[in-house]
C-alpha cells in the first residue's frame, strides 16, 4: 500500500480537549477582569475558569461547522469521476489536500479502496467513522452541558451566572448544529463515494455485504436515535437545571437589592439628618452675623447722619454769607448803572456841539489825506543811474 505524506496529522477537528483547555484558560483569565470579586476563593475559580472553557467550546465548535460547511459546499467528489477505478481513485486521493473532517474521512476510504479494499470493506470503515464521529460529537456536547452545569453549583456571581445560562443554550444549539452538519457529510459521503465504487466480490459475498452493510445501518441508525435522544434528555434537564439556578440567582439578587435599597435608605436618612443640623447651625450663624451687620449699619448711619447735619448747618451759614456778599455786589451794580448812565448823557450833549461836529470833519479830512499818502507811498519806483563824463 502506497503510503501518503499528509499536510495535515490531526484528526480535522478544531475542539480537541487541548485547543479548548489553552483557549479556556484565556478566556477564564479574561471574564476575571470585568467580574473580579472583593476576594477569590476556590469556588470563583472554578466557575470563571468552566465559564471560559464553555466559551471556548462554543467559538471553536462554531469554527469547525463553518469549516465542514465549506469543505461540503467545495463538492470534493464531483459526479464525474469514476470512482470504480482505483486508479481514478489513488488520483483523487492525492488531490485531496484539505485538512477538513469530511476530506479526511474521503481520503481515507478512497485509499483503502485505490490500496484493494473491497466495497464491503470500504462501507464498514464509512459506518465505523460515522459512528466513532457522531459518537464524539454527544460526548463533546454533554461534557461542555456538565461542566457548566458544575460551575452552577460555585455559586458565582448573578452575571456570570447569568453568561453560563445563556452558553448552556449556544453548547447545546452548537452540539446540535455539529451533529446535523456530520450527518449531512456521511450521508454526502455514501452517496458520492459508496454508491459510486465497484464490488468485485462474488454473489456470497456481496450477500455478506448486503447484510454487513445493513446490520451496520441499522447499528448507525439505532445509536443515531440513542444519542439523539440521549441529547435532548440532557438538554431537558440542563435547561431545569439552569432555569432552577436562574429563579436562585433572582431569588439571592432581590434579597441583596433589598439590603443594599436599606442600607441606601439608612445612609439617606443619616445625611439628610446631618444636612438638617448643618442647615440649621448655618442659620443661626447667619442670623447672628446679620444682627451684627444691623447694629454695625444703624451705627454708621447715625455717624452719617450726624456729620451731614454739621455739613448741612456749615453750608446754610456759607449760604448766608454768599447771600451778603451778593446783596452788596447788586448795590454796588445799581451804583455802576447810575454812573453809566451820568456818563451816556454827558455824551450825549458832547455829540451836539458845533465843536465836536467840525473835529470830525477834521478827522475824516485827515483820515482821507493820509490814505491818499500811504497809497502813493505804495507805489513801486524805478531807480535809474545815469554814468556822466568827468570833466
Amino acid at each position: 500500500m502506497e503510503q501518503r505524506k499528509a499536510k495535515c496529522s490531526r484528526y480535522g477537528m478544531f475542539t480537541g480537549i487541548l485547543y479548548i483547555g489553552i483557549l479556556g484558560l484565556v478566556f477564564g483569565a479574561g471574564l476575571a477582569v470585568p467580574f473580579k470579586p472583593e476576594t477569590w476563593t476556590c469556588s470563583d475559580v472554578a466557575s470563571v475558569l468552566a465559564t471560559g472553557i464553555a466559551l471556548a467550546y462554543v467559538l471553536l465548535g462554531a469554527a469547525d461547522w463553518v469549516l465542514q460547511r465549506l469543505a461540503l459546499a467545495k463538492n470534493p467528489l464531483p459526479a464525474d469521476l469514476d470512482l470504480s477505478d482505483r486508479a481514478i481513485a489513488r488520483e483523487r486521493v492525492a488531490a485531496l489536500t484539505g485538512c477538513s473532517l469530511l476530506e479526511r474521512h474521503a481520503r481515507r476510504l478512497l485509499g483503502a479502496w485505490g490500496a484493494g479494499a473491497s466495497g464491503p470493506q470500504v462501507a464498514v470503515m464509512a459506518a465505523n467513522q460515522t459512528g466513532r464521529l457522531l459518537a464524539l460529537l454527544v460526548a463533546e456536547a454533554g461534557a461542555i452541558l456538565v461542566v457548566l452545569l458544575a460551575a452552577a453549583g460555585f455559586a458565582a456571581p448573578g452575571a456570570l451566572l447569568t453568561l453560563g445560562t445563556g452558553l448552556l443554550v449556544l453548547v447545546a444549539l452548537v452540539g446540535l448544529a455539529r451533529f446535523q452538519l456530520a450527518s449531512q457529510c456521511e450521508g454526502y459521503i455514501e452517496s458520492h463515494l459508496l454508491a459510486r465504487i465497484g464490488n468485485d466480490t462474488p454473489a456470497a459475498a456481496a450477500a455478506d455485504f448486503a447484510q454487513a452493510a445493513g446490520k451496520a445501518a441499522s447499528e448507525s441508525l439505532a445509536a443515531l436515535a440513542a444519542a439523539q435522544a440521549k441529547f435532548v434528555e440532557q438538554l431537558a434537564k440542563s435547561q431545569d437545571q439552569a432555569a432552577a439556578l436562574a429563579a436562585k440567582a433572582q431569588q439571592d439578587a432581590t434579597a441583596q437589592l433589598a439590603k443594599a435599597q436599606a442600607e441606601a435608605a439608612a445612609q439617606i436618612a443619616k445625611a439628610q439628618a446631618e444636612a438638617a443640623a448643618q442647615i440649621a447651625k448655618s442659620q443661626a450663624d447667619a442670623s447672628a452675623q446679620v444682627a451684627k451687620s444691623q447694629t454695625d449699619m444703624a451705627a454708621q448711619l447715625t455717624a452719617a447722619l450726624d456729620q451731614s447735619s454739621a455739613k448741612i448747618g456749615a453750608a446754610q451759614t456759607e449760604v448766608a454769607t454768599q447771600l451778603g456778599r451778593v446783596t452788596a455786589l447788586a448795590s454796588s451794580i445799581d451804583n455802576v448803572l447810575k454812573l453809566q448812565q451820568a456818563v451816556d448823557g454827558t455824551l450825549k450833549g458832547v455829540t451836539v456841539t458845533d465843536e465836536f461836529k467840525s473835529t470830525l470833519v477834521e478827522l475824516k479830512r485827515h483820515l482821507a489825506e493820509s490814505d491818499q499818502l500811504l497809497k502813493n507811498a505804495a507805489k513801486p519806483r524805478t531807480i535809474r543811474l545815469v554814468e556822466k563824463d568827468n570833466e
